[in-house]
Formats: C-alpha cells, structure tokens, sequence
C-alpha cells in the first residue's frame, strides 16, 4: 500500500543528519534540502509543488527556491509545466527499464577494462566506501529507513567512480542522465528489509572483484547487481501504482 506524499512537519525533516551545510552556498544548500525533503517522503506522483509553502518552510526567498528546482527538474525529480505548477515528476516502468538499459551497457562496458586504469587512490576510495556501507548495514539490521539514503549516496558514488575512471565523461554525463539513483531514493520508503540486505550482500560481492583485480569476476557481480536491482525497483513501483 502506498502512502500519498504530504508536506510533514518541517521540524522532522529538519532534524535529519545533512553535512554541514555551513560551507554551502544558498543555493546549494536549498537544493540540497529540497532534494532530500523531496526524496524521503512517501512516493506519490504528480502532487503539485506549493511554491509559497515551500519558502515558508526552508525559510528562503523565491529565487533561490527556483533555482533549485531547475535543477531538480533537470535530474527528473520535478517537472514544471508552464502556467499550471511544479509537480513530482513520473516515474514509469519504461522509464526505469530504459534508465537500466543503459545503465548497464555503460558499467558492463567498463568493468572489463578498469582496472588498467584504476590507482592506489581509487582503491583507497573503493575502500572507504565498503568500510562505510558496512557501517551502515550493522545500524539498518534493526533500522534500515534510517540509514537507506546515506546507503544509496554511497552506492551512488561507488558507481559514478567505475564509471569516471573506466569511461568518458561524456559516458558519466548519460550516465547521471538516466536517474536511477535518484529514483531509488524516490521508492526507497516502500522497500522491504530484504530488499536492504539483498542490495548490501551484492555490494560485498562487488568489493570482492574489486579487491581480487578480476574484470571477469567484476562484469559478474555487476551483472547479477544491475539486474537484482532493476527487478527490486520494478516490482515495489508496480506495488505502488
């Protein structure tokens, strides 16, 4: 069952664990909260954005406000439509399917030759991502909710970084076009514990290839992960429609 999106009390989201926004600008710093705001609230497409409520509640101004809807909207998290609003943007299954497709193609191409590319660096990247995802996953045994975006920030990352280092950047820039990350976060709150425990052993047997130096080890587990995720992901969004 899916539960509407709503605009909770604003001091329940206030109190979540953000970085350090000091060092951001404004309009970083309202992107960054919205984007958050949005994506932690139960799933409901298409409600309609109150821009005035919305400035009450972060306590800005309207161009601020604006700007980071722009780049919302350019990550798919938001569609404005002219001289009716700012909505939550769709989210279909073809969308999504499309989305994993390419996805696919891009890290599957990658894996078989990144670790002629990868550095001491990349390594020590790779491993203080396992080292926090692992952190993560002991706290999301008895809370998961709690931990499943700061996990997908990571997953996000770990991914973005194959891509970086193994690609182009023109390859990075489709890739971060297609979303997916995005829309986990969106359907994140209608996934099953199981759901977080599958995703973080797929994890564990995508640092083993990594630490074992193994392309063919690598496209694998990337392999078996992608598509492990694109069936969670389908199946909760058709739960929610």
């Amino acid at each position: 069952m899916c539960v509407k999106f709503t605009l909770p009390e604003i001091s329940d989201y206030m109190d979540c664990n953000l970085s350090d926004v000091n060092s951001l600008t404004l309009n970083d710093r309202v992107y960054r909260d919205l984007y958050h705001y949005i994506t932690t609230q139960p799933l409901d497409i298409g409600t309609r954005l109150d821009l005035r409520e919305l400035e009450t509640l972060f306590n800005v101004s309207r161009t601020p406000l604006k700007n980071a809807l722009t780049r919302l909207e350019n990550e798919g998290l938001v569609e404005v439509q002219p001289r009716r609003g700012t909505f939550i943007a769709n989210m279909t299954q073809s969308n999504l399917e499309e989305a994993y497709k390419i996805r696919s193609a891009f890290e599957l191409y990658v894996a078989l030759c990144l670790f002629k590319y990868l550095t001491d660096s990349d390594f020590a990247f790779f491993d203080q991502i396992h080292r926090e995802m692992n952190q993560l996953a002991r706290v999301g045994r008895d809370d998961w909710l709690a931990v499943i975006h700061q996990y997908l920030q990571l997953d996000r990352q770990l991914h973005e970084r194959i891509i970086a280092v193994g690609g182009t950047p023109r390859m990075l820039q489709l890739f971060q076009q297609t979303h997916v990350h995005t829309h986990l976060s969106r359907i994140s709150a209608i996934f099953h514990p199981s759901d977080f425990d599958a995703m973080h052993f797929e994890h564990e047997q995508l640092f083993a290839a990594l630490e074992e130096r193994s392309p063919e080890r690598l496209s694998a587990t990337l392999l078996n992960h992608l598509e492990a995720s694109r069936i969670r992901t389908l199946k909760r969004l058709s739960e929610c429609n």
